[in-house]
């Protein structure tokens, strides 16, 4: 009697063991579409939280453009105030100002780069940070050192341009490094990029302020900017290029 007990359990916990196989196989079934759908979605949600995110600094900036005539300056710390001395930025790259810029709902933290143009050397240099632009360059002088600036001895896109080069990632080559100017072999979007803004943990473009990447592929991490042709439009709205100017010799 007791070993037919014993059988039946045995018998009977086999059973239980084959249905919560089953249970787990079907639940597998049933949830990984779930998974895979609810991972999707927070992959968009995080893809329309960033690009919400560009868009609303972009705005600011261009507000900040309009309302003072000039590009930002880097903060020194993240949430700061844009450090200035005088009427240039005491750094190109660093924390995106927030205090000045007086911006909301922005999702993570973001770093920028703002074209001085050192390289154009005076009068040019600091004059997109200044708030008297055009004091010693008419707008005519000013564009055409950004977009057609000499640059001995370098190849087409691969000098020290006064504006930053914005670059799309190819993949294989390596970055180069962000001492260095050009995109070196991977390709030239912009050479006129006057101003960047970055995801902090966007490590390809860390601490960089010459060139700046794109990655095709991570679109929840790239950068925004501002383009000196789209600065001109802004000067333009603001009434800024039709102000007395010096007069070319």
């Amino acid at each position: 009697m007791n070993r037919h007990h014993q059988v039946v359990g045995i018998h009977a916990r086999g059973f239980m063991l084959i249905e919560v196989a089953l249970v787990v196989v079907l639940m597998a079934i049933i949830l990984g579409p779930v998974l895979h759908l609810l991972a999707s979605q927070r992959e968009k949600n995080k893809v329309l939280a960033h690009l919400e995110s560009r868009q609303r600094i972009l705005e600011t900036v261009e507000g900040f453009v309009l309302a003072t005539g000039r590009l930002p300056c880097p903060a020194d710390q993240y949430k700061g105030a844009e450090s200035r001395t005088g009427d240039a930025c005491t750094r190109k790259e660093g924390w995106l100002p927030i205090a000045t810029l007086a911006t909301w709902g922005i999702e993570g933290q973001w770093k920028m780069a703002v074209a001085t143009l050192e390289h154009a050397g005076e009068p040019a240099q600091d004059a997109l940070v200044s708030a008297q632009p055009f004091a010693q360059l008419s707008p005519q002088q000013l564009t055409e050192i950004v977009m057609a600036p000499y640059t001995a001895n370098y190849p087409l896109g691969a000098g020290p341009l006064p504006a930053i080069h914005l670059c799309q990632l190819v993949q294989g080559h390596a970055i180069p490094p962000n001492v260095n100017s050009g995109c070196g072999a991977h390709t030239l979007l912009n050479a006129t990029t006057v101003w960047l803004a970055y995801p902090a943990d966007d490590l390809p473009n860390q601490n960089r302020y010459q060139q700046f990447f794109i990655n095709p592929d991570q679109p929840a991490a790239n950068p925004v900017w501002l383009s000196f042709e789209r600065l001109n439009w802004l000067w333009m709205k603001r009434g800024a290029l039709n102000a007395p100017h010096i007069q070319e010799n």
